[in-house]
């Protein structure tokens, strides 16, 4: 009996050992309970491929009466994200696009111009990687992440077209929108991650751009999608906790 009892407290030394090692190297770092929060900014050039181009990153400059009505084809991104320690974790993010162009060239030209706001809400699951060596007590710098997501969209679309034929016209659209892509980061152990991120959010809707032509001038939705440069700050601690 007594053989048994060491035997079993011997196996459950071994077990704690493995695990602490497991959790941060050493028994050092305690990655068990590891969790994260940040606050997410980002910037960068979107491309709408819409039914005036019908070209994702090749979008033809607005030339009309509506040339001088500022930026287009950007996207500003503001949210919060919370990252734990199976890898997994979720972002809560706004977005505000400006899309615009006009259809000179096109397959089908129709003598039309917009350009266009679009407000998103969405919320998004996300997996990550960390990549690189971990230093006692700090998180490893690089990581690598994809996510999936769904959320609605509000487009403002403003129109200046003098075509023949029938199309359907919507200024204002609300639908569903489903962003999707992959992103890298660095962290800075100082509170502070940077990185790059490509996105693509395919809407439900083809009146991103404000109207539909018919079948085949039309065969899809509208779809954006860009790449954006983004800054993090991590609210809390910027080191693991210590075991």
């Amino acid at each position: 009996m007594n053989r048994l009892i060491l035997c079993f407290m011997f196996f459950l030394f071994i077990f704690d050992g493995l695990h602490a090692q497991q959790r941060g190297g050493r028994g050092l770092v305690d990655r068990s309970q590891e969790s994260d929060s940040y606050l997410t900014f980002s910037f960068g050039p979107e491309y709408c491929q819409s039914d005036t181009e019908g070209k994702f990153w090749n979008q033809i400059p607005l030339v009309g009466v509506n040339a001088n009505k500022g930026l287009f084809d950007y996207d500003l991104s503001a949210g919060y994200r919370a990252t734990y320690a199976n890898n997994l974790g979720y972002k809560v993010a706004f977005n505000f696009s400006s899309f615009g162009g006009n259809d000179i060239g096109s397959k089908y030209p129709r003598r039309y111009e917009y350009y266009s706001n679009v407000m998103q809400l969405a919320i998004q699951g996300e997996y990550s990687i960390k990549i690189g060596r971990q230093y006692f007590y700090k998180q490893t710098p690089n990581s690598v992440y994809i996510f999936l997501g769904a959320g609605l969209l509000y487009a403002d679309a403003n129109l200046n077209y003098n075509v023949l034929g029938h199309y359907e016209y919507a200024k204002n659209t609300i639908a569903p929108v489903f962003p999707a892509g992959f992103g890298y980061q660095h962290n800075f152990n100082n509170n502070f991650l940077i990185g790059v991120e490509f996105n693509v959010r395919y809407p439900l809707t083809d009146f991103i751009d404000g109207f539909k032509p018919p079948y085949p001038e039309s065969k899809s939705n509208d779809v954006m999608g860009g790449v954006s440069f983004t800054i993090s700050y991590l609210i809390g601690e910027p080191y693991l906790r210590r075991y």
